[in-house]
């Protein structure tokens, strides 16, 4: 399949883009409005609700924000390098099940846990970033293989 045609495609399937797509990918979680799909050989998540997606978004903006100074990176204009972003999707939801006091054996729900976080902090301005950000610094991805020699 040529790569355009592909873009131009997914695109079109997509039509409320799951921010938390990476997340959803590397399975660390689920979402009840998420929509998996395969497009060729590769996987996508689209979101059902154009609140959720919204909702979801807002706090993604905010976790990359608070992110910068961990990071290092003086300017962001939307995600961040493939590595940093799963840090701060994985880890940022392992912190709301901190916040929330969620078991950590159990797969959580995006869309729940945000939803729960938006009830009880009343928006994501309000939320304790500081806790957050340390289940973000310490969110390590699968380790790299080794090549057997």
């Amino acid at each position: 399949m040529d790569e355009d045609a592909y873009k131009s495609t997914y695109q079109q399937i997509r039509e409320y883009p799951c921010v938390y797509e990476k997340a959803l990918c590397s399975l660390h979680c689920q979402c009840s409005q998420g929509h998996m799909f395969r497009l060729a050989d590769r996987h996508g998540v689209s979101c059902q609700s154009q609140s959720h997606q919204k909702k979801c978004s807002q706090l993604l903006d905010h976790l990359r924000r608070q992110t910068r100074f961990v990071f290092k990176i003086n300017e962001l204009d939307g995600p961040l390098p493939h590595n940093k972003e799963i840090r701060v999707q994985n880890g940022g939801l392992n912190g709301l099940r901190k916040l929330l006091q969620l078991d950590e054996q159990q797969d959580i729900d995006i869309a729940d846990v945000v939803s729960q976080v938006v009830d009880i902090y009343g928006c994501v301005d309000g939320l304790p970033y500081n806790e957050i950000m340390q289940s973000v610094m310490a969110y390590r991805a699968r380790p790299k293989r080794r090549r057997k020699k």
